[in-house]
């Protein structure tokens, strides 16, 4: 069965999380997608452990980087020598039959290769160009660099606002979660633009930069922050509704969310406080607040006597709606993940056989497949190019030249 993007040619000239995200879900759906690594690869290759994880598994078959396979499936790989003009040359051929070239170097990158959007507009009306930025393309920091943990989760917002207490040092993020968030954007943006160039013909530039889609996530809190009342800081030790709150049990933390007076009965009845139900003290919203720092004390006495698994039980027997914390080790093998297959597994040259995390979006007509494990550096750079009109002694001059390898 066809995939829902199948037709659709990607060259990716792009690197490390973001945008590799993007077209790794757009090869899920079915598209086409190239991606151009410098002679000695994307850098994500290289990485062999983030915060003393190991990424990089090595046995006698070979080796491979756990990110870049994750983020880099079912494509292909072609590995230019940009530096050499030529290189530029083979680049530009491959872009006359794409409709999508989508690359998060830095515009004095491009511009240096001669590979913005105004550089490739008039021989291209139909490409659709995207770019991803730090900060965006104009202002005071249009030419900083920028990873998410720096330029999303620190000067875009999220840093300053998931700890309450000013003595303890912010939370950081986990590996690549503003750039997965910035993938979801880049791939709205290409598929309106892909329907737009369907009904027309034409292409357009896309930009999107980590700063804006990091103020675009705490929407909530800026728009009200327009009106001028800016957030608060989350401090659940005096959130005003102690029923919208995360509490430990013996075992690990939960959070429940319930926002309006309709899920006070059937609270009271979970954690067997019946006695609350019509007690003055408890009975209304306005009346928790006021005492909600004495509540969520007794809260956190009761919670902590039990399991998560105790609580769950009745937390859903009142139909709440309450969550223990779920370790990445447990969502692993968990029933509700498999039941929706959130896995693929597939044969691989290296491992034998690897386990890959599906992406999100599912379809009952045209279901996302992933068709093959994370290329080697270069793997089909003779395909592609003969694909595009190169002859064999074409390929034997550019790698005499180092512009292949």
């Amino acid at each position: 069965m066809p995939g829902l993007l199948e037709g659709v040619k990607v060259v990716a000239f792009d690197q490390v999380v973001a945008l590799p995200a993007t077209t790794a879900v757009m090869a899920d759906w079915g598209a086409e997608v190239i991606k151009i690594e410098p002679v000695w690869g994307d850098w994500q290759r290289a990485l062999v452990s983030f915060n003393r994880t190991p990424l990089v598994i090595k046995n006698d078959n070979g080796e491979i980087e756990l990110h870049f396979e994750f983020l880099n499936r079912s494509k292909k790989s072609v590995a230019l020598n940009l530096k050499n003009p030529k290189g530029r040359e083979v680049l530009v051929r491959l872009l006359k039959d794409a409709d999508v070239f989508i690359t998060n170097y830095s515009v004095d990158v491009l511009e240096k290769f001669k590979l913005t959007y105004k550089d490739l507009k008039d021989e291209f009306p139909h490409l659709i160009h995207c770019l991803l930025t730090g900060y965006g393309t104009k202002g005071p920091m249009s030419t900083y660099r920028g990873y998410d943990y720096v330029a999303a989760w620190s000067y875009g917002g999220p840093m300053g606002l998931v700890t309450a207490d000013p003595e303890i040092p912010p939370a950081i993020q986990r590996p690549g979660m503003m750039d997965m968030v910035a993938s979801a954007h880049m791939l709205s943006g290409v598929c309106a633009a892909l329907y737009y160039k369907q009904r027309t013909g034409q292409g357009q530039a896309l930009e999107l930069s980590l700063y804006h889609m990091a103020v675009w996530t705490l929407g909530l809190d800026v728009q009200v922050a327009l009106y001028g009342y800016p957030p608060k800081v989350w401090d659940r030790r005096h959130n005003p509704n102690p029923m919208y709150n995360s509490y430990k049990c013996k075992d690990r933390w939960m959070m429940m969310v319930h926002p309006n007076q309709d899920y006070w009965v059937p609270f009271c009845k979970a954690i067997g406080k019946e006695d609350w139900i019509n007690n003055p003290k408890y009975a209304t919203m306005e009346a928790r607040e006021k005492c909600a720092t004495d509540m969520i004390k007794e809260l956190d006495k009761l919670f902590v006597t039990k399991t998560w698994k105790e609580w769950e039980v009745s937390f859903i027997a009142n139909d709440l709606i309450v969550s223990g914390n779920h370790p990445v080790s447990e969502i692993l093998t968990d029933e509700q993940a498999i039941a929706n297959n959130f896995y693929t597994t597939l044969d691989h040259p290296v491992m034998g056989k690897a386990t890959l995390l599906n992406s999100p979006m599912q379809f009952s007509e045209t279901p996302a497949k992933i068709t093959s494990v994370a290329p080697q550096l270069g793997a089909h750079t003779e395909e592609v190019l003969l694909a595009h009109g190169y002859t064999w002694e074409d390929l034997a001059s550019l790698k005499e030249q180092k512009i292949i390898p």
